[in-house]
């Protein structure tokens, strides 16, 4: 499993992307980006849960807390929406 860690963090970030560009898509935009944002959690937390096991060590920046920023963009969208109303 330890070799497998690193492709959750891609994953988790590959879906962050795609929920960021459709999430500013207009029409079927938002329900895209809510239906690849669990994934994205997901893939994102077991990246985040099992590099704190094994203490991976990452060279740049931890894959999954960006995975789990960008994966969190239509929420933070929703609530802004929301309250400028």
């Amino acid at each position: 499993m330890q070799k497998l860690t690193p492709v959750f963090g891609w994953i988790g970030l590959i879906l962050g992307l795609v929920v960021c560009i459709a999430a500013q898509l207009p029409g079927w935009g938002t329900p895209i980006a809510f239906l690849c944002m669990l994934p994205g959690f997901l893939c994102a937390s077991i990246y985040v849960l099992y590099s704190s096991r094994y203490q991976i060590v990452s060279k740049w920046i931890n894959l999954g807390y960006v995975g789990l920023l960008l994966n969190s963009t239509p929420i933070i969208m929703l609530l802004y929406f929301q309250f400028t109303k």
